[in-house]
């Protein structure tokens, strides 16, 4: 009875991860329409959802050192345990990040040209696309879709350096300086958040079981 109830509790804790997960993926979802419509209002959506991953956060992290001292657990476990508690604080921070680019966006005076515009919402749309995949594998608990995220991080990452570099040089185009320091501040956001979504899928596939623990 009391291993059964165990393994509930890690299940709870692995439901309420993704859960933190789909609630980061919306926020960072609000971060990119902010950068492609600053007047679409996300500014109150983006801070509920902000908030909302703070609690998920507490809830797991409690759950996680509650399992902890109520089990010793096994190999196995004490992976999924580890793993979560290390996934939340990227979830987390991939949370501030979006929330941040949200308030740049909705205080930034001035519109860049669209086809930055369009450049920058492409490659949050790619960031996020990782994120999900991390947050997927999570969910199914397959290894090899956790693992396929960290080989695309480089050709991520060069994007926008790429974006970055043209957004520099646009800095001293009269009129543009100030749009422009904020768009390269949320270019190296973008870049961050993928940093942490491919954490966030390391730790999925070191939690994931092994062939050996596999049905």
């Amino acid at each position: 009875m009391m291993r059964t109830h165990y393994i509930s509790e890690l299940e709870s804790v692995r439901q309420n991860l993704i859960q933190m997960g789909e609630t980061t993926i919306s926020l960072l979802s609000e971060a990119i329409s902010a950068v492609a419509d600053p007047s679409s209002g996300p500014f109150i959506r983006a801070s509920e959802l902000e908030a909302q991953t703070d609690h998920q956060h507490r809830l797991i992290h409690d759950q996680c050192l509650h399992l902890i001292t109520l089990q010793a657990p096994v190999a196995s476990d004490a992976r999924l345990v580890t793993a979560a508690l290390d996934a939340i604080v990227d979830l987390e921070l991939i949370g501030d990040y979006s929330y941040e680019i949200v308030t740049l966006s909705s205080s930034m005076k001035g519109r860049p040209p669209s086809q930055v515009t369009n450049q920058m919402s492409e490659l949050g749309a790619t960031v996020r696309t990782s994120l999900t995949t991390a947050i997927q594998s999570w969910r199914t608990g397959d290894r090899d879709q956790a693992l396929s995220v960290r080989p695309q991080e480089a050709a991520i990452r060069a994007e926008c350096g790429t974006l970055y570099e043209k957004l520099s040089q646009l800095v001293s185009a009269p009129g543009e300086a100030v749009v422009c320091v904020d768009l390269m501040l949320i270019c190296r956001h973008l870049e961050r958040i993928l940093r942490h979504a491919v954490c966030v899928a390391d730790q999925a596939a070191d939690a994931a079981p092994t062939r050996r623990e596999s049905p």
